[in-house]
C-alpha cells in the first residue's frame, strides 16, 4: 500500500514537473513571439531590406533566438552594412541597430548617383544627392552593380581620393567639386580651383581655409602641387581655371 502511494506521488510529481516545463516552454514561444522588427542606425540602407533579411531565418519568429543570433553567431548582412546588433524593446518587439559603411563620395552614371565606400565598393545607387557627400569627377562606375567594387581605378589615385575626403572633413571644407585629372586632385570652391597634385597631405590641406577667405570674389587656381617638395611657396594664378576642371 505504501509502495503504491510512493509510486503515485512520484508519478504526480513527474506530471507536475512536465506540465511546468511545458507551460514555461509555451510561455517562451507565446510571449517571445516576434510581432515587430524595428531598424535604427541606418541612414541610407533601406529598413525593409534589413527586416526581410532578418525574417529569412525560419527561427526568427522567436525574439530570444534573434537576440542570440545577432550577438553570438555569424549572420548575413547587406553589402552596405558593417554590423547588426539585436536588442528587445519588449518580448515581442526586436530592435536591430545597424552600423553602415561610411560613404566617401559618389559619381554620376546614367541618371543615378553611385555612392561608394573607402574600399571602392558601391553601397548605394540613388536618383537623388545625399547631403554632405562630395561628387568625385574623373572616375567612372559605369555598369558597376550594387555591392560590387568599382573596376579599373588606379590604386594610387583612389588612395589620394580617400586622403582628400578624409581631410576635407577634418578641416570642415566643402568644395563644390572634387576633380581627378591627369595632374592629380583638384578642389573647386566656386570660382577658385585648388590644385593638390598627386599627393594629398595634411600640410597642404591646412593652407586652404585661411587662403580661401582672402580670395573671395576672385577667379583662379591656388597652386599647392609642390608645397613641401622644393619649397613652401604658394602661388595663385588668377584668370581662367585649368581645362581639366572646366565643366563640359
Amino acid at each position: 500500500m505504501i509502495r503504491k502511494r510512493k509510486k503515485s506521488y512520484k508519478l504526480y510529481a513527474l506530471t507536475v514537473i512536465v506540465l511546468g516545463i511545458a507551460i514555461i516552454v509555451m510561455s517562451v514561444f507565446l510571449l517571445f513571439y516576434v510581432q515587430k522588427i524595428e531598424v535604427t542606425g541606418n541612414e541610407y540602407t533601406d529598413s525593409q531590406e534589413i527586416v526581410e533579411l532578418v525574417k529569412e531565418d525560419r527561427y526568427t519568429f522567436n525574439s530570444l533566438y534573434v537576440l542570440w543570433k545577432y550577438r553570438f553567431s555569424d549572420y548575413e548582412k547587406p553589402g552596405s552594412v558593417v554590423s547588426m546588433k539585436a536588442s528587445l524593446k519588449n518580448p515581442w518587439t526586436v530592435k536591430i541597430r545597424v552600423g553602415e559603411k561610411e560613404i566617401i563620395g559618389y559619381v554620376y552614371d546614367e541618371g543615378s548617383y553611385v555612392y561608394f565606400d573607402k574600399e571602392g565598393t558601391v553601397v548605394l545607387k540613388e536618383t537623388k544627392i545625399l547631403e554632405g557627400v562630395p561628387c568625385i569627377e574623373g572616375i567612372s562606375a559605369a555598369g558597376t552593380e550594387l555591392y560590387a567594387t568599382i573596376p579599373n581605378i588606379d590604386e594610387d589615385l583612389f588612395e589620394a581620393i580617400l586622403d582628400t575626403t578624409t581631410q576635407l572633413k577634418q578641416f570642415e571644407l566643402a568644395p563644390d567639386r572634387i576633380v581627378c585629372g591627369d595632374s592629380g586632385i583638384y578642389l573647386v570652391f566656386q570660382d577658385v580651383c585648388v590644385a593638390l597634385g598627386d599627393k594629398v597631405t595634411l600640410e597642404k590641406m591646412a593652407q586652404i581655409p585661411p587662403i580661401l577667405s582672402k580670395l573671395q570674389g576672385q577667379t583662379g587656381t591656388l597652386r599647392l602641387e609642390h608645397y613641401e617638395d622644393e619649397s613652401n611657396t604658394i602661388t595663385f594664378d588668377s584668370g581662367e581655371l585649368p581645362e581639366e576642371v572646366q565643366e563640359k
